[in-house]
């Protein structure tokens, strides 16, 4: 039985990842327009027909249409389901990760903020002030809810503010990266160490292969580092303890 609730539960968390995917999909399609995010029907980008109900279930209603409008037989990108599945999944891991905890709460909220800053920062080369503010909301509420010394959160903070702020000093990111890892150190703690490191190394490999191919030597991290968060958020406390555990 207990299996059953938990594969239940499961299967729940990666449906409700799905549509609050759906919903990032109107946020980062809608606001760049200044379009209202809670009136006006969802339509093709193409013919302007308005999309049916039956056409609104995620990444199933893709699959199902083939990719196309319903109506004008266009393309429709593929990144509207790419969002879906990728939030239902990380919904779905967080579950896994965490189990019914206070830690699972923060992550329902956290994950949608990293994916929707990293299409807005692919999209506009920046990283949006209210993510980050949100991000530190979180980090303050967590120094009184999550079993992490309150010093810890403020170490977080600062470890990980100070290179990153040389390297923007040195032109090599953007504030926006700054005030992310500031905020996102303030959640994670010390955790944020793995998160940063592995931002860094992601978006310096993707800016090479970016470079090589189009000579363009600016690199968008937003989408990097919040891997990295995620990651750090999970299983940086673990991926810390193993590496003590081999230096020792």
């Amino acid at each position: 039985m207990e299996n059953f609730l938990n594969a239940a539960a499961a299967i729940l968390f990666f449906i409700l990842g799905s549509i609050i995917g759906s919903f990032l999909n109107v946020l980062v399609y809608r606001l760049p327009k200044k379009e209202s995010i809670v009136k006006g029907r969802s339509h093709c980008t193409h013919c302007g027909r308005q999309i049916r109900n039956i056409d609104l279930i995620p990444i199933i209603s893709y699959l199902m249409l083939g990719g196309k409008c319903r109506f004008c037989k266009k393309p429709i990108s593929p990144r509207y389901m790419i969002v879906e599945l990728l939030t239902a999944c990380s919904y779905l891991t967080a579950y896994l990760a965490l189990g019914y905890s206070a830690e699972l709460i923060y992550a329902v909220i956290l994950f949608p903020v990293l994916i929707i800053l990293s299409l807005w920062d692919l999209n506009h080369k920046e990283i949006p002030y209210t993510c980050s503010i949100i991000i530190a909301v979180l980090g303050i509420i967590s120094i009184f809810t999550l079993p992490i010394p309150w010093y810890e959160h403020l170490i977080g903070a600062v470890i990980v503010s100070l290179p990153f702020g040389v390297l923007c000093f040195l032109g090599a990111m953007g504030g926006g990266d700054v005030q992310l890892m500031a905020a996102a150190g303030l959640l994670l703690g010390w955790s944020i160490v793995p998160s940063a490191l592995i931002g860094i190394i992601l978006g310096a490999i993707f800016g090479l292969m970016v470079k090589a191919v189009t000579k363009s030597s600016v690199i968008v991290f937003g989408p990097f580092l919040s891997v990295g968060i995620f990651v750090g958020f999970l299983w940086g406390e673990g991926i810390i303890n193993a590496y003590l555990g081999l230096i020792r």
